[in-house]
């Protein structure tokens, strides 16, 4: 059959190919499942990955390497390939490598083949399910049971062919809520009020079988390879797949709207609504122990592309600082002579997915004479990638904003007894207040009071900036 969009089917043999090696990763994930607890340890992203993964992807990166040289590869764990055949295979060799570790049995192994008219074989393999869902562009979309199926007996016999189907009203939908703990407060409850939310299961495939009527996968960005699987899946299921946005889904938002196809437009209108009424609220995260190597990594990052202007590259904020829970957004600060000089920021920023912001002040601590003028700075944010969210602020060396900065990390890094006192107060204040304009203006006194504090520790133990 071939596709309405007019693009070829892919053939049955390299759908068979994807299938089958997809199996046979799974088989080694579901065997290392079952043995000792795997180590793991954080990648710059602050994301776990153990030796399965390590080893699963080596595993099927070799056996791609000797069926076709000239693909290029894009995978999880050890980046990309380059390629001469304008093909690409994209692995995930354990997607929930967290839940793995844990053994909790709902990861996957995912296998993804696109050529030059886009997606065309998507594999999620549920290993410790004996489930595996395949779909090639033009071929169908397949469930696929048992530890070495066979796909071109499902493509002979038509058994096991998954499509969309049922309801029409959205009120009462079955929604399976992914990560539902970093969804935005507007959007849980827009959602909880016209359909039914439940938690994740089979993700896709429930709503390709009939078992869920909707996806949605919102909060912290999904990666490339956790989605590359997916438009084909989903288009040959007879569903439908794009961002919350309503953008297709490889090049949005890496958030997952998945429906029946009937409801869709209906979720993104309720998404919509709730998006421009959505509160600001300040939400806070407990501490992340790769926040650390991530921040070096900015700062690294931002030196280098700053020079010679940038001074020195500071992360400072909340998440600098060891066991404080904080917004998910890292502060860096940025030294220079003078802040003239940053307006050669704009076009390396820009590139980087930074937006120049018109606040150009701080917040000047209760009970100093300074004026205003001594408290200026340069403002930088970036949302949504490309990497984490940030600010960058860039402040004049020597000024009393940049030192205060630096002071009120290193204070709290030198007295961590004092961090779960501070953490506290901030966790009860966003729970509090109704946005994080408000947040920050509760919160600043109360910042004001610590550096009064450090002051004192910095001049007991001459601690210099």
């Amino acid at each position: 059959m071939i596709p309405s969009t007019g693009t070829p089917p892919v053939s049955e043999e390299l759908f068979a190919f994807a299938v089958r090696l997809a199996a046979r990763a799974g088989r080694m994930c579901a065997e290392a499942f079952h043995g000792e607890r795997p180590s793991s340890e954080r990648k710059p992203d602050s994301t776990e990955v153990t030796a399965v993964d390590l080893a699963v992807e080596e595993f099927v990166r070799k056996e791609l390497a000797a069926a076709f040289p000239a693909d290029a590869v894009l995978g999880e764990e050890a980046g990309p390939r380059a390629g001469t055949s304008g093909r690409r295979w994209v692995i995930d060799p354990v997607n929930g490598t967290r839940q793995f570790s844990d053994r909790m049995p709902s990861f996957s192994t995912d296998l993804a083949f696109e050529d030059e008219h886009g997606p065309a074989i998507g594999v999620v393999n549920l290993p410790m399910s004996r489930q595996l869902v395949a779909a090639g562009r033009g071929l169908g979309c397949w469930l696929l049971i048992g530890t070495d199926p066979d796909p071109l007996e499902a493509l002979r016999s038509g058994r096991g062919r998954l499509r969309a189907d049922g309801r029409t009203e959205l009120t009462g939908a079955r929604t399976q809520a992914h990560n539902i703990a970093g969804w935005p407060e507007s959007l849980l409850t827009a959602l909880h009020r016209r359909v039914w939310l439940v938690p994740t299961g089979g993700g896709a495939l429930d709503v390709l079988a009939g078992r869920a009527d909707a996806l949605v996968i919102a909060g912290p960005a999904l990666g490339y390879e956790d989605l590359a699987p997916l438009p084909v899946i989903v288009a040959e299921g007879g569903g439908r797949i794009t961002d919350l946005t309503g953008a297709p889904v490889l090049e949005g938002d890496g958030s997952v709207l998945v429906t029946n196809g009937h409801l869709h437009d209906a979720f993104l209108e309720v998404v919509a609504e709730a998006v421009q009424k959505g509160s600001t609220r300040a939400v806070l995260v407990d501490a992340h122990p790769g926040w650390a190597a991530e921040g070096a990594s900015l700062t690294a990052e931002l030196q280098a592309a700053l020079a010679p202007e940038a001074r020195r590259v500071e992360h400072i904020g909340s998440t600098s600082v060891p066991g404080m829970a904080a917004k998910p957004v890292f502060d860096l600060q940025v030294s220079v002579a003078d802040l003239a000089a940053s307006d050669a920021f704009d076009p390396p920023l820009a590139a980087r997915g930074f937006v120049r912001s018109r606040h150009e002040t701080d917040h000047v601590p209760a009970g100093r004479d300074d004026g205003q003028d001594r408290w200026v700075k340069r403002l930088w944010a970036r949302r949504g990638g490309p990497g984490p969210d940030v600010n960058l602020h860039v402040r004049c060396a020597g000024s009393p904003n940049e030192r205060l900065a630096l002071l009120f990390r290193d204070w709290f890094r030198a007295h961590p007894e004092a961090v779960p006192a501070y953490a506290r107060f901030k966790r009860e204040l966003a729970h509090r207040t109704a946005d994080s304009g408000s947040y920050a203006e509760v919160k600043d006194p109360v910042v004001d009071l610590v550096a009064e504090v450090a002051e004192g520790w910095a001049k007991e133990t001459g601690w210099r900036p």
